[in-house]
């Protein structure tokens, strides 16, 4: 099935916007995979594998906002690079995260808008450092380690109903720092 088929074949789906996102963005989404290493062909596919899967997520992304959208199909495009790099086995690419995130650091402060929710990326960076120490583990090994809620409440001595409870109110504090930050525009929060 071809996209233009999934469209025609999704009820509710305003056509011309996802023609207008994929107009208005793919262009910087093939030259952000281009910098992060694939090659020309891979750069198209994946770049259409991107949009493919915003249009799968269209309810959940405020895609009427440039900017938002613009992060959003960045993350996904890494996204799939990275697991296309993690799958390549007759061919493997050596890629490590610290590339990835001077790469993703270049990219911010050279190419993109300031306005693509990047400020929401720098005031959550800033925030987690008001965090107590145990939260910021918990958040590392929840997101960046990708530990499971058991595995979380075993590190931490807690149950795991405590780790959801504690996950819950810590995303809770975070979003009201990012909030707060956002307002003050880099006054730290209290």
């Amino acid at each position: 099935m071809t996209g233009m088929e999934l469209v025609k074949n999704e009820e509710g789906l305003n056509r011309q916007a996802l023609i207008n996102l994929v107009h208005s963005h793919q262009a910087q989404i093939y030259r952000y995979l281009r910098y992060l290493g694939a090659a020309a062909d891979l750069a198209e596919d994946l770049m259409q594998e991107t949009f493919v899967a915003a249009f799968r997520k269209k309810d959940q992304v405020s895609w009427g906002n440039a900017p938002q959208a613009a992060g959003w199909l960045r993350g996904a495009a890494r996204n799939l690079f990275l697991a296309y790099c993690r799958r390549a086995k007759t061919n493997p690419v050596r890629l490590n995260s610290d590339f990835v995130e001077r790469a993703e650091a270049l990219w911010a402060s050279e190419f993109a808008d300031p306005a693509d929710g990047s400020d929401h990326l720098e005031a959550l960076k800033l925030c987690l450092h008001v965090l107590p120490q145990r939260e910021q583990g918990m958040i590392e090994l929840q997101h960046k380690l990708k530990k499971s809620r058991a595995e979380i409440a075993a590190a931490c001595q807690l149950t795991e109903d405590g780790v959801k409870t504690l996950m819950r109110r810590i995303r809770a504090v975070l979003a009201e720092c990012i909030q707060k930050r956002l307002k003050s525009r880099g006054e730290p929060c209290k």
